[in-house]
């Protein structure tokens, strides 16, 4: 659905959290949505909901003009018009959109209209990431219950839910340089994308095993459960 012109007032901020799902490249293309309003703020009450993406914000601006009487110079009055500027975010990445969000409006822009494109219901996964007993400090839950959206690139994710990732004792991915990129599945394999050519290659041995930084949750926007290991020479 398309949803035109929703009024946010920037009074004590928007009163919303981004969430990038795609992102990376030199253009500045992606997918970018709201992943939670704040209860009553700003854009919960405009009507705001998670999964929205936003595709265009507008600012509009009072501009006072003085105007003279024909063919005279003197002072006639003043004339108010009201100018409109535009900036659309659709398929941007997070950092465009928050520019197009926070920035362009300028200081003194006290309300947006924001132009939102709304998917009726975001697919979600549930994921289960198992720490191993090693890294756990005592009282500590080394299985941890997260929920993702679908499409979004699975170390990411599991980094921006606060998962860490650190595995000193592996080696590092040629693809992202962390040690810790690599993940053991063991449910739920086909919420992921298929691996490409080189990740299956490298994993012919440990067919369970992916690239987190390869590897995207709900492949083709399906839902399930997923669970994996993280850390996996800690294990």
């Amino acid at each position: 659905d398309d949803l035109a012109s929703l009024e946010v007032s920037r009074s004590g901020g928007l009163g919303m959290e981004l969430l990038e799902l795609a992102g990376g490249r030199d253009d500045g293309i992606g997918i970018t949505i709201v992943s939670g309003v704040t209860e009553g703020g700003n854009a919960e009450k405009a009507g705001i909901l998670p999964g929205d993406s936003i595709a265009r914000v507008t600012v509009y601006e009072r501009d006072e003009t003085t105007t003279t009487s024909p063919g005279s110079s003197s002072f006639s009055g003043l004339v108010e018009e009201t100018k409109s500027r535009t900036r659309d975010c659709e398929a941007r990445d997070f950092d465009g959109t928050i520019d197009a969000l926070a920035n362009f409006p300028g200081d003194n822009a006290a309300t947006v209209y924001l132009d939102v494109k709304r998917i009726r219901r975001w697919p979600k996964v549930a994921v289960t990431v198992e720490y191993p007993a090693s890294q756990c400090a005592e009282g500590f839950d080394p299985v941890q219950e997260l929920e993702l959206f679908a499409g979004e690139n699975l170390q990411r994710a599991l980094l921006n839910r606060g998962i860490v990732l650190d595995d000193p004792g592996n080696r590092r991915c040629d693809f992202c340089g962390s040690n810790a990129c690599y993940v053991s599945v063991s449910r739920g394999k086909s919420l992921l994308n298929p691996m490409g050519k080189t990740e299956e290659k490298l994993m012919e041995r440990n067919p369970n095993v992916r690239l987190s930084c390869k590897a995207t949750v709900g492949y083709n926007m399906q839902e399930g459960d997923l669970r994996l290991k993280v850390n996996l020479s800690q294990h």
